[in-house]
């Protein structure tokens, strides 16, 4: 059996795979077995994969609702957009979490110019990461990206020779969706740190999002989209900042109640 994913690329059906991920989303292992034997009596070869988790998340939702929220995170994450703003605020807020100090859209002089960084993280030293936001699926981070992101860097590295700046020791990408194999390799040669969707295996994206259970807003159902720009104006882009700021917005009670169900408090 066959899925296609957005790029188009066919890959084989795995079950064990989706049964690990309805596990990590919360459902027990006999109710995520339940979920795939249900899905795969409603599969058929060739089926895309947007409409293979509409399957997964309607089966997850019989079990867990919350569950079901928890395991269309990449769909979440791809919430956040149009723009790439909210994802810069994400980020910082989750490196906040791994301990580091963070600012956003700073304005830096390097040695020949300005530029405007979407992230700056210190915590035994000053990094710049470049933020690369997609907001459809199939779409990879790709080699344009890294080299304009290494070349910022290398003039922020000139300007501090010039006086102009602070000293940068290091510079990341981070991006929601997965790199190209140009990407990777560029990376690894130039000692770029790369933070995407499935990378790097053990510190990815949505391996540290599971870990410090910080769930993008856009994962409430019970928000619409006026209530998404009310929590955004009080800088709100994490559900664990509802629970702990408790903004003054319209159905805070339904908004409340939903946000400790996800994060499991």
């Amino acid at each position: 059996m066959f899925v296609i994913k957005s790029s188009g690329k066919k890959i084989k059906f795995d079950r064990k795979r989706i049964i690990k991920t309805c596990i990590r989303s919360g459902l027990s292992s006999k109710e995520a077995d339940s979920v795939v034997a249900s899905v795969e009596t409603q599969i058929y070869d060739g089926i895309h994969t947007r409409e293979l988790l509409k399957m997964i998340i309607s089966e997850i939702r019989k079990h867990d609702k919350h569950a079901a929220s928890r395991y269309d995170l990449k769909g979440a994450i791809m919430r956040l957009g149009p723009s790439g703003f909210a994802f810069e605020k994400f980020i910082a807020r989750l490196l906040e979490e791994e301990g580091y100090k963070t600012k956003t859209n700073q304005i830096i002089q390097g040695s020949c110019i300005k530029h405007e960084i979407d992230v700056v993280a210190e915590k035994q030293n000053k990094l710049v990461i470049e933020c690369k936001y997609h907001n459809s699926p199939g779409i990879y981070t790709g080699v344009k990206d890294i080299l304009y992101t290494y070349a910022r860097f290398l003039d922020l590295k000139d300007g501090y020779k010039d006086g102009k700046c602070e000293n940068f020791s290091n510079v990341w990408l981070a991006s929601n969706t997965k790199f190209s194999t140009d990407v990777l390799t560029y990376a690894t040669r130039k000692n770029i740190k790369l933070l995407g969707w499935g990378y790097p295996p053990r510190e990815s994206l949505q391996k540290l999002i599971e870990k410090h259970k910080l769930y993008p807003i856009t994962m409430l159902r019970s928000v619409n989209k006026e209530t998404m720009k009310e929590l955004l104006s009080y800088n709100i882009i994490v559900i664990n900042d509802i629970i702990s700021k408790k903004p003054p917005i319209n159905n805070i009670s339904v908004v409340m109640k939903e946000s400790l169900g996800l994060t499991g408090q």
